[in-house]
């Protein structure tokens, strides 16, 4: 496909197309006037002179009274014709600059029309209309054409922002509403001597509260980590020994899901911050345990490839559906799972704005014999340190 011209490129063009135009137009135009105020002046004279003319046309020399009545015609009719021919050029020029006012009024409204509805399209936007969109004219420039898709993608992007705004305000709302009202629920039972107030529903109510307390925190890390406020502790970090330590901590939690994991861990060193790195691996582990039990195996290992350590985890599950949103807050797989058996629907989330804090990646595939694959991806430790001297120069 043919790339759209530029826009200095398209002016150019047209104003050498006017020059060009304009020079032959007033050249033509001044010898047609030249030639009808000769015949002008010729009507006006009388056939002796007229036949002088004609004699002097077939470079021949008139007879001396001739001539001199042709010399003294000339010197009478020159200035005339002179300021006849003066005026016209000018009549002309003017008549050229009024067509071409009216042409580049048409050009410079065409080129303005874009800019034009991108200005209208921001106050619409501006007004809370996201779903706006600028149709392109034909034949745009390439300047304009980039202006006109820029916004149309801007107003794309802040159309989905609004739309998963509303959908977690939504569901951030479901969430807390759950604890919430078994909070209220209890605590109002027991104020009327309904509940006993014994240590059994104070676990009931403790449970509620962990839960919210979770999801806050879980809200506050991504809150920070995409405005770029979340503070790190970073420090020489291995994520064999993390992982290791993570799936110690989980080992009654996978045992009662059924599930076996196979590890091959060699050291994998990294700079990163060892508590969030943990709160990963935890945050992807469950998410596993909760979803691909019924696979009954899973596999965690950790290798280095092209100045990377990456941490891989594959299981036997169902794997993620073609238009996953698992990196959203509170999108679950299945939607019939409730917060107590699906998670909050916040955990990759969260996983996902720690990866981008460390400068790493997280990226979900579903395995070629079925399963997903969840891989955590790190800067080794001598590339981070080596990218991070520049910085380190400049504070």
């Amino acid at each position: 496909m043919k790339a759209a011209p530029t826009l200095a490129g398209r002016l150019g063009t047209a104003i050498a197309w006017m020059l060009a135009c304009a020079v032959v137009f007033i050249a033509t135009a001044s010898a047609g006037l030249d030639k009808l105020i000769e015949l002008e002046i010729k009507s006006r004279q009388s056939p002796r002179l007229l036949h002088a003319i004609e004699v002097l046309d077939k470079n021949q020399v008139p007879s001396n009274a001739d001539m001199l009545l042709l010399i003294q015609t000339m010197a009478v009719e020159q200035p005339r014709a002179m300021i006849l021919s003066y005026a016209g050029v000018a009549l002309l020029s003017l008549a050229v600059i009024a067509v071409y006012v009216w042409i580049a009024r048409r050009i410079a409204n065409r080129f303005a029309a874009p800019v034009l509805a991108v200005a209208e399209g921001a106050k619409k936007i501006g007004a809370g209309d996201f779903s706006h969109r600028i149709a392109p004219p034909p034949r745009l420039t390439r300047e304009l054409q980039g202006l006109v898709d820029g916004f149309n993608a801007q107003a794309e992007a802040l159309e989905g922002s609004e739309r998963r705004m509303r959908f977690q305000t939504a569901a951030v709302a479901h969430e807390l509403r759950t604890p919430l009202t078994v909070l209220n629920g209890y605590i109002q039972g027991a104020l009327d001597g309904v509940f006993p107030r014994d240590d059994a529903h104070m676990r009931i109510l403790l449970t509620q509260v962990s839960d919210l307390s979770r999801i806050i925190d879980d809200l506050r890390t991504v809150s920070l980590a995409s405005t770029g406020a979340l503070g790190l502790e970073v420090a020489d970090c291995d994520l064999a020994e993390e992982t290791r330590s993570v799936l110690h901590a989980l080992a009654p939690q996978f045992a009662a899901a059924e599930m076996t994991v196979e590890t091959a861990l060699p050291s994998a060193l990294v700079r990163a911050d060892p508590a969030r790195i943990r709160q990963m691996l935890r945050a992807v582990l469950e998410n596993a345990r909760r979803y691909a039990a019924d696979g009954g195996c899973l596999s965690v290992s950790t290798f280095v490839h092209d100045a990377e350590c990456v941490l891989r985890i594959d299981d036997r599950g169902p794997g993620f559906p073609a238009d996953h949103r698992a990196f959203e807050g509170f999108w679950r797989a299945d939607l019939s799972r409730t917060r107590a058996t699906g998670g909050s629907g916040l955990g990759l989330s969260v996983v996902k704005a720690l990866a981008d804090a460390h400068g790493g990646e997280v990226t979900i595939t579903n395995r070629r014999n079925g399963g997903a694959r969840v891989e955590l991806r790190f800067l080794a430790r001598e590339e981070a340190v080596r990218l991070a001297l520049p910085r380190l120069a400049t504070v």
